[in-house]
């Protein structure tokens, strides 16, 4: 690495490989200064899987069910270059039939590998539930790619000289069904994503990639397209029949990540339109080239290799490539897949070398990321799109139990407080699974509420690991001092009009001193990790907390919480502090949900560039304490929030008609202050609604971001909040930008929101399918009866895993089969046996779950059955004992 020696203060940080940002494997060894990155060295080789020596020991059909695992998103891809590459150098024609089959798999496959690049590339930057709505398409193609394949990932689909199977019956039909339906979900994408404010600041002018610079690294696909270079395969080298289709290469200029995220969301588009025209031209004939299943000469026939070269439905598995040279590319979703191969007139490539356009692109991340923020490698790498499989290339301590937190006095407002942390996690994972369009928790307790006490319990009882040369002391003091000054915090709430456990003058700056300490907390536990992920991740939660106090602590109108309670409840529901500060309360809002480091403010404890932050080396209880912490924090804000601008326990809402009895000031001390606590809590958890659904709609902010909104833009607008005119006025300086970033917030805000009131996703197998699968790609079923013990399915096995075992009938020169044997523990169900078998005795069940399958051999002994005459079994075990390959008969 190029370390500038007048540095003295470099921060070396190992990122990956295991990493939950990574895309796999890979590991980035990155020179910090503060949180400029100074240098970035990838290091490859943890996922090496040896495909192309793989490739040169195997027969093509042999190899095919081997590359979806090279880029297992694109799989349709890998499938195609591994047939082109022989098509060309044996000059096989494809009919017109099977090379639309194979665009429209094509560019299904390309949908599905662009929208599971969207999902991922949105959580690294923060934004979570688009991960979740990509799911929700992507499941549709993989519906149609497993009722033409019966496979939903490894299809094993494309054949030398066309596909395995025509589509079935309907297929079509439900197709077209996809494209009229997948176009409003693009719309939906572009209403919450590109023109969120958030997201256009983490990603315009990131991973800048001028045109030169695309051009000497050998970038390709949308990494190329996004600089200004309209360079596309297909219409380049118009392979199979895409010249034939009217559509447009999508680029751009700029040459960011947001080019490239541009790009990829118009590819999608063009990709329906691609399949629309497909499926409405496609023509009829036949689904494979019927010329080449005749099969070649092999040198050196044996006896037993008869039976299958008369009988033949499919090309043959003993295919000769002819002794040439050639490279060939076809257009994937991460750019130009290639693959250089040489035949040396044997069913064995010579050379196959595989081009893989991950690994090149690559290439140029440690020019991308330097001068950049460490939260830029995630969002710089996530706009690569790379998938490993093609790139490739503590001291344990006793429990220490009996930890005091707090005084036994105080014991009853520790547990309601802690119900009240489980009902916000409850509360949360609802909200956030209505969001996402899937099912939140309903298995533990009642609508899952006992959930949350399930996990808190599991952490209980897990190991607490301590980090072997960290300082231990502080290393268990940060949770603990984090979890007590939040706690204090609610010794000054004013629950109910008699209900306030600690009445002091000064009430919200004691809320505002305490809350500073738990930021120490972080820092001393980051400090304390010998991690400097931790460590990190505790310097970013001091500065973000020390930005935001002061705009939090402008916002107040009055120190005594009392007094501004008593003001607002003197006009009823249009004197709470809501109307009479709308900015202020905006701005109270943005702060505390800072101070709660909840997103799109949650960078200190961020699980893309620091995995966890300062929480990262912690486990077990002290996991815990940081848990609840943030939980309680969020509470404490939602209180304050309550009590300050939202008119803490009066309920003088208009329109709502409340009985005299219910009054406050006319009910009995023990009555009124229940009814107190009930209204308090009733709004607080009301007001909840905004800090979730504002997790799971909006992106994370870059820590360079998150200081500048803090200081540039809260605290002038909180320094004029009491003077109206001056705020409005200072408000309104920013110009249309702010009314600009308040439009597309809400916008976002719409289209999760609107997904709430729709059904789940839930589609299982095999019952719920909406379309019915002609090929099964399950269980393995044999009929014994049928097998001519050719030992075909032997030969086109990729793993070498069927066993036949036989006995040749020499005056007839037949062969009788003796046992049959596949081990579902190895078999990876490519459905070659199926496909090969000349007799039809192989078939595969709907049976696909992996629960399903005993594990044990599918074996079909006809010894142990008694189904041979026990002159056959004499004549088997002797030549079993004597192992000799020929048999004597008396």
């Amino acid at each position: 690495m190029n370390v500038p020696a007048t540095r003295e203060d470099l921060m070396i940080v190992n990122m990956g490989p295991h990493h939950p940002s990574m895309h796999g494997v890979l590991r980035l060894i990155v020179t910090l200064d503060g949180e400029d990155v100074i240098d970035c060295e990838p290091i490859l080789g943890y996922l090496h899987r040896g495909m192309e020596k793989i490739a040169e020991n195997r027969t093509i059909i042999q190899y095919l069910p081997y590359v979806t695992r090279w880029d297992y998103l694109a799989t349709m891809f890998t499938e195609a270059i591994t047939v082109n590459a022989p098509e060309q150098l044996g000059n096989i024609q494809v009919p017109k039939r099977a090379s639309y089959i194979r665009v429209i798999m094509l560019e299904l496959s390309r949908i599905a590998s662009h929208l599971l690049w969207l999902g991922p590339f949105m959580a690294d930057i923060g934004a979570q539930t688009p991960f979740f709505y990509i799911f929700r398409e992507r499941e549709l193609v993989y519906d149609l790619f497993e009722a033409a394949t019966g496979m939903r990932m490894m299809h094993n689909y494309f054949r030398i000289g066309g596909v395995a199977a025509d589509l079935p019956y309907g297929w079509i039909d439900k197709c077209l069904d996809f494209c009229d339906y997948f176009l409003t979900g693009v719309s939906e994408y572009q209403k919450l994503i590109t023109r969120n404010p958030i997201f256009l600041e983490r990603v315009e002018g990131v991973g800048i990639i001028g045109v030169e610079e695309a051009i000497n690294w050998g970038l390709s696909g949308p990494m190329l397209r996004a600089s200004g270079i309209q360079w596309d395969l297909r219409k380049v080298d118009r392979y199979e029949c895409y010249d034939e289709f009217d559509w447009e290469v999508q680029w751009q200029k700029e040459g960011d990540s947001l080019s490239r995220y541009l790009v990829r969301i118009g590819e999608m588009v063009e990709s329906i339109k691609i399949i629309q025209q497909a499926l409405e031209g496609i023509p009829g004939g036949p689904y494979e080239n019927l010329e080449i299943r005749c099969f070649d000469r092999v040198r050196n026939p044996e006896l037993n290799d008869f039976d299958y070269r008369f009988i033949s439905k499919k090309p043959s598995p003993t295919f000769e490539l002819s002794k040439q040279e050639l490279y060939v590319r076809v257009e994937a979703p991460k750019g130009e897949l290639g693959v250089f191969l040489i035949g040396d007139q044997n069913v064995f490539p010579w050379r196959w070398k595989i081009r893989p356009p991950g690994f090149i692109n690559l290439q140029i991340l440690p020019q991308l990321v330097k001068r950049m923020k460490l939260a830029d490698i995630m969002t710089i790498l996530g706009s690569i799109d790379i998938i490993m499989g093609e790139v490739d290339r503590l001291e344990y301590l006793k429990e220490v139990y009996g930890m005091i937190w707090v005084l036994v006095p105080i014991f009853t407002p520790v547990l309601g407080i802690t119900i009240g942390v489980l009902a916000i996690v409850w509360l949360e994972r609802e909200i956030s699974a209505g969001i996402q369009q899937r099912i939140g928790p309903e298995y533990a307790g009642p609508l899952g509420i006992l959930q949350a006490l399930a996990d808190g319990t599991k952490l209980l009882f897990k190991e607490n690991l301590l980090p072997s040369r960290g300082d231990t002391r502080l290393f268990s003091i940060g949770p603990s001092i984090a979890v007590i000054s939040i706690l204090l915090s609610y010794l000054i709430i004013p629950f109910g009009s008699n209900l306030v456990l600690s009445d002091l003058n000064i009430g919200v700056f004691l809320w505002i001193a305490i809350s500073s300490i738990a930021p120490i907390g972080l820092l001393m536990s980051g400090y304390g990790s010998n991690n400097k992920y931790s460590f990190l991740g505790g310097l970013r939660a001091a500065a973000q907390s020390i930005s935001y106090e002061i705009p939090l602590t402008l916002c107040v109108l009055s120190i005594s919480l009392r007094a501004i309670l008593e003001a607002q409840s003197k006009y009823g529901f249009w004197g709470w502090n809501l109307w009479r500060q709308p900015i202020g309360f905006i701005v109270f809002i943005i702060s505390s949900l800072a101070e709660c480091e909840r997103l799109p403010f949650d960078l200190p404890e961020a699980e893309e560039e620091l995995v966890a932050g300062y929480q990262t080396e912690y486990s077990g209880i002290k996991f815990g304490l940081f848990y609840v912490a943030s939980y309680l924090n969020l509470l404490v804000s939602s209180l304050f929030v309550t009590v300050l601008y939202l008119g803490g326990w009066d309920l003088s809402i208009p329109y709502i008609f409340v009985p005299e009895f219910f009054e406050i000031n006319k009910a009995g001390e023990v009555f009124g202050t229940t009814i107190g606590i009930f209204i308090t809590l009733a709004k607080t958890y009301l007001f909840l609604f905004i800090p979730i659904t504002t997790r799971w709609t909006l992106p994370r902010l870059r820590m360079d971001q998150l200081l500048n909104l803090g200081w540039k833009f809260l605290l002038p607008i909180s320094l004029d909040i009491h003077d109206m005119f001056p705020m409005v006025t200072g408000f309104m300086n920013y110009g249309q930008q702010t009314v600009r970033a308040a439009r597309y917030i809400g916008q976002s805000f719409m289209i999760t929101l609107s997904h709430a009131n729709r059904l789940p996703v839930t589609i299982q197998y095999p019952y719920e399918k909406l379309i019915t699968s002609e090929r099964f790609r399950g269980r393995i079923h044999f009929e014994f009866d049928k097998c001519i013990a050719c030992e075909v399915c032997v030969r086109v096995c990729p793993i070498d895993l069927p066993v036949v075992d036989w006995k040749l009938e020499t005056d007839i020169r037949k062969k009788q089969l003796l046992n049959y044997s596949i081990d579902f523990g190895i078999c990876i169900f490519c459905g070659n046996c199926v496909e090969y078998c000349p007799t039809n005795c192989l078939s595969m069940t709907e049976e696909y779950e992996l629960s399903t399958y005993d594990r044990h051999e599918l074996n079909y002994n006809q010894i142990s059955l008694g189904r041979l005459p026990m002159s056959l079994i004499d004549d088997y075990t002797i030549r079993t004992i004597l192992n000799s390959p020929q048999i004597t008969s008396e």
